[in-house]
Parts: C-alpha cells; structure tokens; sequence
C-alpha cells in the first residue's frame, strides 16, 4: 500500500494514460508477478490506439473513458480480429462515470456502466466474454502512487492479478 495522504483526491486529478513501458499491462498469480503475460515492448506501438487512450479524473468526481476513434477491440466485442478500431458500447466512455480514491482502503472505485481503466474485459472476479456482460462498478487496488504514476491491480478470477502502470499525460 502507499502511504497515506489527505491530498492525494487532489492529486489524481487530471489525465492518465497507459505507460508506454515494458509490462505496463500484465498478469500473474500476485501482486508484482505478471509472468503469466505482459506488454512486451511492441505493444504500445501494436496496440498505439489503446496506450492512446486517456482516463480522466475530474475535480468533482466525474470520470471519463477518452478513446477518440480507435481503442483496442477483442473478439469478445463483436469483431472479426482483434485490433484498431472504434469503440464498442458500453466500453466506449459515453456513459456518465464516476470515481472515489479511498486512501484509507486503498483502492479506486470507478462507476458507471462500461467504465474502466485498462482493458475492458478485466472487472472484478472475471474477465468479461460479451458487452453485454459489462459492469458498472469495478474496484482497483491502488499498489503504487506517485505525482505522476499509479499502478492499479484487479483481481479476476481464478488467480488472475491484472497489472495496469499509469503515468500522468498533459492535459
């Protein structure tokens, strides 16, 4: 856990993005351990439209999913190969979402339906196989926080811990 910080609600304020970083996504059987599979150091440039894309903390709470016209769309959602290209409702950030950082817990609560921060099909005890199963209400544990990076952990089902490795972008 980090340390505790009456400021840090202010302090996510703004707008993150995947790091554009070896193992800024992965998974594993712990926190730490993403030896399962992780970004290798193509990703970010063969998944571009999904390290692209902007998570961001409003001031008030709000949250907003910012894909533009491209994220990354599995098979899960509906298309042939998995790839660039538009995305696909709920996870596409036009519902209205919100957030809560509890220090005290330690975690990040997103909610809205379709809200996410990582990939889509990642929530709490599962990893989703259809939009409609889309969620309005996942809990990320926050295992590292800095000014300008926040590492977030989901864990979904059967062992699975998903590693998310934000980094602040200009707003």
């Amino acid at each position: 856990a980090y340390p505790y910080d009456a400021n840090r609600q202010l302090s996510i304020v703004g707008s993150w993005q995947l790091a554009a970083e070896v193992g800024a996504i992965g998974v594993g059987p712990s926190v730490g351990d993403i030896t399962s599979w992780s970004n290798d150091q193509d990703v970010p440039n063969v998944r571009r439209c999904l390290f692209d894309d902007t998570y961001f903390f409003g001031p008030d709470g709000s949250f907003s999913n910012l894909m533009g016209s491209a994220t990354w769309v599995e098979t899960w959602q509906g298309v042939d190969v998995e790839g660039c290209t538009q995305p696909v409702s709920p996870h596409d950030g036009v519902q209205l979402a919100s957030y809560i950082l509890d220090d005290s817990a330690g975690t990040l609560s997103i909610s809205g339906l379709g809200a996410h921060i990582g990939l889509a099909k990642v929530v709490n005890g599962a990893e989703i196989t259809s939009p409609d199963e889309a969620v309005s209400d996942i809990v990320y544990t926050v295992s590292e926080m800095t000014d300008t990076t926040m590492t977030l952990h989901i864990e979904a089902g059967t062992g699975d811990l998903w590693r998310f490795k934000l980094v602040r972008s200009p707003d």
